[in-house]
C-alpha cells in the first residue's frame, strides 16, 4: 500500500478515555474495555477535553526496503504517543511528538505532522495511538509510504511558500502604488493585505511557531485568533471605505463596525475562558461572518451605484469559495488533493487579482471624475471671469458715457464761453504785448476745446461693436486728421471681427497711445498697424516725436495699458530712442 486512511479501514479501532488515566500496559492486558470500529461512523469534535485511544494491527509482507509513516494532515493535538508492539518478541516502541518529522512540526498543536512506522518484514505488529486535544476537528490519521508523505508535504509547502511569495509581491506592488497615488484605498489595502499575510503565516507550518514561540503552549494554540481577529478589523477598515458604505449602505457600515468590535470583544472572552471553544473553530466562524457581510455589502455598494464593487465581490467569493473547501476537507466531506488542500490559496490569489482590478478601476474612475470637477470648475470660472468681463466693460462704457457728457456739455460748454468772451474783446485797442497774450489765449483755447472735442468723442466709441476694430480706428484718425497738427496713416490688414473685450481693450490701448502723441511727442506724423499674425492680434503705433525722454512713461497712462494687456493675456512693448516712439501689443485669438 502506498497511502490508506486510518479511521475507515476496518482493522481500526476507538476508545474515549474520559478518565484520562488509563494506560497502554491497561489496554493491553484488559480486554474489557470496549473498543468500538469507526466503520460508518465520523469521528466529531467530540474528542475535545478527553484523551482517545486507536489501535490497529499491521504486517509488512514484502521484504523492499519500504518505510511507512502515520500522519495527519490537521492533528491539532497537545499530546501524541505512539506505541508499537512487536507480537513476535513483545518488544514495544514508544514514539512522541518529538520523533514527528520533519523537524519543525514538533512540539506543536497545529499543522501538519507524521510519526515514522518501523516494521520488520512479516511480523504482526499491535499499534496503540494515544492522543489528548483541546480542538481537534477530524481524526484523520493515514499510514503512508514516507516518500509519498514527503512528496505530498513538498508540493504543499511549495504551494504555501508560492502564495507568500505572492502576498509579498503584491504587498510590494500595493506599497509603490501609495507612493506614487497617495490614495486612500491603496493604504488601506496595504494594511489589509499585511493582516492576511499575519494569518497565512501563523496558520502556516509551523515555522512561525517553532522560531518564535517554541515552548510558548498559549500562543501555540491562540496565535492564529490574534491574526484572524487583526486581518478581521482590517479587511472591515477596507471593505468599508472601498464599498463606500458610509455614504451607500449606513446600515452595513455599521454592522460591519460591529463586526470587528465584537470578534475583539468575543476574542478577548475565548481568551479568558480557555476550553470554552475551540480557537480554530471560533477563527473560522469569524471568517465565515465577515465574508457574508462582506458579501451583501458588495452587492449593495454595486447595484446604489459602485461599479467596482461587483470586483470586489468576484475577489470576496473566490477566497470564501477556498474556505468553505478546505473546511469540507478538513471534516472528511472530500477527498484531498493539492487544489483541495490549497482552495484557500488559491481563492485569496484570486481575491488579490480582483481587487487589483477593482483598485485600479476605482483609480480610473477617481482620476476622471476629478478631471471632470476640474473641467467643470475651469468652465465655471471661465463663465464668471466672462460675466466679470462683460460687466466691467459694462461699467467701464457706463463711466466713459458719464465723463464724455461731463467733458461734452461742461469742460466743452466753458470753453466755448471762453472763446465767445475772448472773441469780443477789440485786439485792436490792446498794446503790442497784451496782443501776443490775447493770441496765446486764444490758440491754447482752441486747442483745448478741440482735445475735449477728441475725448468726448472717443471715450466711448458708439459704433465700435458695430463696425468693429478695424473700421472704428479708422474713423478715429480721420476725425484726428481733420483738426491736429499730427498726421495720422493706418495699416490694417484686419477682415473680421473679434472678441468683444478684445476689440474693446485694443481700441482703448490705442486711444490712451494716440492721446499721449498728441500730448507729448510733438511729432509731424505717425502710423496705426492692426494685422493678425501666428493666431495673435497685433498693435502696432509708431511715430516721429521727440520720444519719451520729456514726460513721465512710468505713468498712470501706460500702467493702464499694462493692466488692460494683462486681462487679455497678451504682451506689449515701448521703445523710444530719441528720433521717435515705437509701442507694439499682441493679444492671443481664443
Amino acid at each position: 500500500m502506498v497511502d490508506t486512511e486510518l479511521w475507515k479501514h476496518p482493522a481500526l479501532e476507538y476508545l474515549a478515555d474520559t478518565s484520562q488515566k488509563l494506560t497502554v500496559q491497561q489496554l493491553r492486558k484488559d480486554s474489557s474495555f470496549f473498543f468500538k470500529r469507526p466503520l460508518g461512523i465520523s469521528a466529531d469534535l467530540g474528542f475535545n477535553d478527553q484523551d482517545v485511544w486507536l489501535r490497529f494491527k499491521v504486517k509488512k509482507q514484502t521484504d523492499r526496503q519500504i518505510h511507512w509513516v502515520i500522519s495527519n494532515d490537521y492533528p491539532m493535538v497537545e499530546e501524541l504517543d505512539v506505541f508499537v508492539f512487536n507480537e513476535q518478541t513483545g518488544e514495544v516502541n514508544h514514539q512522541t511528538l518529538k520523533e514527528a518529522i520533519p523537524g519543525y512540526q514538533r512540539n506543536i498543536n497545529v499543522h501538519q505532522c507524521a510519526i515514522p512506522l518501523e516494521l520488520a518484514p512479516h511480523v504482526l505488529y499491535s499499534v496503540y495511538i494515544k492522543l489528548r486535544t483541546g480542538d481537534a476537528k477530524k481524526i484523520q490519521f493515514r499510514v503512508a509510504e514516507t516518500y509519498h508523505f514527503y512528496e505530498t508535504y513538498l508540493d504543499e509547502l511549495w504551494f504555501w511558500s508560492g502564495h507568500l511569495g505572492f502576498v509579498i509581491c503584491m504587498i510590494v506592488v500595493q506599497l509603490v502604488f501609495l507612493l506614487v497615488t497617495k490614495e486612500r484605498n491603496f493604504l488601506l489595502y496595504l494594511l489589509f493585505l499585511m493582516g492576511y499575510l499575519l494569518v497565512a503565516v501563523v496558520g502556516g507550518y509551523g515555522i512561525i511557531d517553532q522560531l518564535l514561540w517554541p515552548n510558548h503552549v498559549w500562543m501555540k494554540g491562540y496565535s492564529i485568533v490574534i491574526a484572524v481577529v487583526i486581518s478581521n478589523f482590517l479587511g472591515v477598515l477596507f471593505y468599508a471605505h472601498a464599498l463606500h458604505l458610509r455614504v451607500l449602505a449606513p446600515t452595513l457600515y455599521k454592522l460591519m463596525r460591529i463586526d470587528a468590535i465584537a470578534s475583539v470583544v468575543l476574542s478577548i472572552w475565548i481568551f479568558f475562558f480557555e476550553g470554552l471553544i475551540s480557537p480554530n473553530v471560533y477563527s473560522c466562524a469569524i471568517i465565515i461572518v465577515f465574508f457574508c457581510l462582506v458579501s451583501i455589502s458588495c452587492i449593495v455598494s454595486y447595484r446604489r451605484g459602485n461599479p467596482s464593487a461587483i470586483y470586489y465581490l468576484f475577489g470576496t467569493l473566490s477566497y470564501f469559495i477556498g474556505v468553505i473547501v478546505v473546511l469540507l476537507w478538513t471534516l472528511a466531506y472530500l477527498k484531498p488533493n493539492l487544489l483541495v488542500i490549497n482552495a484557500m490559496h488559491i481563492g485569496s490569489m484570486f481575491e488579490m487579482v480582483f481587487f487589483m482590478w477593482a483598485l485600479a478601476d476605482d483609480y480610473r474612475r477617481t482620476r476622471e471624475e476629478r478631471e471632470q470637477s476640474q473641467k467643470e470648475l475651469i468652465h465655471t470660472l471661465q463663465t464668471q471671469n466672462e460675466e466679470i468681463s462683460k460687466a466691467q466693460i459694462k461699467g467701464q462704457t457706463i463711466e466713459r458715457k458719464r465723463v464724455a457728457a461731463d467733458l461734452h456739455d461742461s469742460l466743452g460748454g466753458t470753453l466755448s464761453a471762453i472763446r465767445w468772451t475772448l472773441a469780443s474783446i477789440n485786439s485792436e485797442s490792446l498794446t503790442e504785448q497784451e496782443q501776443h497774450v490775447y493770441e496765446s489765449l486764444v490758440e491754447m483755447t482752441n486747442e483745448a476745446q478741440q482735445r475735449v472735442r477728441f475725448l468726448s468723442h472717443n471715450l466711448v466709441p458708439e459704433n465700435l461693436e458695430a463696425d468693429g476694430l478695424a473700421i472704428s480706428v479708422e474713423k478715429l484718425t480721420e476725425k484726428l486728421n481733420r483738426n491736429n497738427r499730427t498726421r495720422f496713416k493706418t495699416e490694417i490688414n484686419l477682415d473680421k471681427k473679434y472678441d468683444k473685450q478684445v476689440e474693446f481693450e485694443l481700441y482703448s490701448i490705442s486711444l490712451e497711445l494716440i492721446n499721449n502723441i498728441i500730448k507729448h511727442s510733438r511729432a509731424k506724423e505717425a502710423v496705426v498697424r492692426l494685422y493678425e499674425q501666428d493666431n495673435h492680434l497685433h498693435l502696432d503705433i509708431e511715430d516721429d516725436g521727440v520720444g519719451m525722454q520729456d514726460y513721465n512713461h512710468q505713468g498712470k497712462g501706460l500702467g493702464n495699458i499694462q493692466e488692460r494687456i494683462s486681462s487679455l493675456r497678451g504682451t506689449w512693448q515701448i521703445e523710444s530712442n530719441g528720433k521717435g516712439t515705437h509701442a507694439s501689443a499682441q493679444v492671443p485669438i481664443s
